[in-house]
């Protein structure tokens, strides 16, 4: 009987070793960890670095681990990759290979691609897969780019202020370039980057092309894509004002007019059929402001459509004739400025104009006029004298009212009578 105690020990270890194989080999073969990824921040721009954390995916107990210790890894090669979006990541947006722990845990930091994918906005998909095969997803939520305007409705040859927000970021890891290209009505007008956090201030001219009455689009496009941000810019139609709004035939009338073309000549002002132009013929300033006067004609009572055209667009406003005997009034009659500073203007605000010169016969000297700030006490044109000659040099092509009428000026110099 002596045997039986022991057979029993015998058995009894023997399957105490069995299961401590089984033990031992299942914890081997399965990752101690749940496999997750995630990204932070959730919410990025295009252009920007974000971090990337994963856990639990392979780890070194499965052979074939490139890193340290046998560690595994994202390498980099075929499907073992970051995409982002679609897109699969290349440097300097992703650094391979991104090694793991024994575990199967990682951390890596990548750059979010400018792609028409991830320019579009919205929720984009961020996929990674290890060596080994086994892949995880998450999200991120990239702002789609938008603009703002400032003012929003504003006369031609004024300054637009535009304003970019969510645009490709400046990053300096990245290589990308994140020109964003600001066009009006078509017709580019200027490139700017966007900063660090993706926003961009601009300011530029309302080009004087543009059609009064007219709403354009401003657009912000990202160069080498076709996606856009765009806002709509009102140019206004021009408008006069008459003063007095009434009155028996013979009244001095005043029209203001505001939103015109600058510096050209209201050439047409009518009362009902009849043409009341002054001469010479108002010019709008640079803002495209002009002031006239004429003597309402002797109409029957009622209602006279007043208009004013100027630069190929034309205002309407109404006066009512009232019953009574005409009357005779004197009209205004301010002269055109005499001060080169003012006469001028047209192309000096431009920065066109770079030298006057007139020879005054009578004292047989020359005079000069030069519109730059240190020149202001060296000047000796005072006065541009109506009759006398002028040398005018011009950088560029320009068509302007010079004491009255429109003149055609070329580049270089120009002789002009006053």
């Amino acid at each position: 009987m002596a045997p039986w105690p022991k057979l029993v020990f015998l058995m009894v270890f023997a399957v105490f070793i069995a299961l401590l194989g089984i033990g031992t080999f299942s914890a081997a073969a399965s990752p101690s960890l749940i496999t997750t990824f995630s990204v932070s921040p959730k919410t990025a721009l295009p252009n920007e670095s974000v971090t990337l954390l994963g856990t639990g995916f392979t780890p070194s107990t499965t052979a074939g681990g490139a890193g340290a210790f046998g560690s595994h890894q994202i390498t980099g090669n075929g499907n073992s990759v970051v995409v982002v979006g679609g897109t699969p990541l290349v440097s300097p947006n992703a650094v391979y290979p991104i090694n793991f722990d024994i575990e199967g845990n990682w951390t890596a930091s990548i750059i979010i691609p400018i792609t028409a994918t991830v320019l579009a906005g919205g929720t984009v998909i961020i996929t990674v897969r290890d060596d080994q095969g086994l892949f995880k997803t998450t999200q991120v939520s990239i702002s789609r780019p938008r603009i703002t305007l400032d003012p929003e409705s504003s006369r031609i040859n004024t300054e637009l202020t535009v304003s970019g927000k969510d645009f490709p970021v400046s990053n300096p890891a990245s290589a990308t370039g994140n020109q964003v290209a600001i066009s009006y009505a078509g017709t580019l007008v200027k490139l700017v980057p966007g900063d660090f956090s993706g926003d961009f201030t601009v300011t530029l001219p309302v080009p004087i092309g543009t059609a009064t009455g007219s709403n354009n689009v401003v657009s912000a496009q990202v160069v080498g894509f076709e996606q856009s941000a765009t806002a709509i810019h009102e140019v206004p139609a021009p408008t006069i004002i008459v003063s007095p709004i009434n009155g028996v035939p013979g009244t001095v009338v005043g029209i203001t007019g505001t939103g015109f073309p600058p510096n050209v000549l209201v050439t047409n002002t009518r009362a009902s059929n009849t043409n009341v132009t002054s001469s010479p013929p108002p010019a709008t300033d640079d803002d495209g402001k002009f002031v006239t006067f004429f003597s309402m004609p002797v109409f029957s009572p009622g209602v006279q459509i007043i208009t004013a055209t100027g630069g190929d667009v034309t205002a309407v406003a109404v006066f009512t004739v009232l019953e009574g005997e005409p009357v005779v009034q004197a009209l205004p009659t301010p002269s055109p400025s005499s001060m080169p500073t003012e006469a001028l203007k047209a192309l000096t605000e431009g920065e066109n104009l770079v030298r006057v010169w007139s020879f005054d016969n009578s004292l047989k000297t020359w005079g000069f006029f030069d519109p730059r700030p240190a020149f202001a006490h060296a000047n000796t044109i005072e006065t541009m004298v109506p009759g006398r000659i002028y040398w005018l040099r011009l950088n560029r092509v320009q068509s302007a009212p010079l004491n009255g009428k429109v003149v055609l000026l070329v580049v270089g110099w120009n002789l002009v009578r006053w």
